[in-house]
């Protein structure tokens, strides 16, 4: 899934995917020259994970701009 977020004339994605190089799933965040990417080993913590993170989002100001599955 891919998320895209608007603020203030900035933007950002998310995207969770599943990792190629080992079990388990990534999380990146990437936004003005920044990219942040992270693992889980399992579907349960990637989910909790993005709940928190969209939480976060939302609390800063971010409105959700557009979602797409792959």
């Amino acid at each position: 899934m891919i998320w895209l977020f608007h603020r203030c004339g900035e933007y950002l994605s998310c995207e969770v995917r599943t990792c190629l190089e080992n079990a388990g799933f990534e999380l990146l965040i990437a936004r003005a020259g920044q990219v942040q990417l992270e693992w889980y080993p399992d579907e349960g913590q990637i989910e909790r994970r993005w709940e928190s993170v969209n939480r976060e989002l939302r609390r800063e100001g971010w409105g959700e701009l557009y979602t797409a599955t792959k």
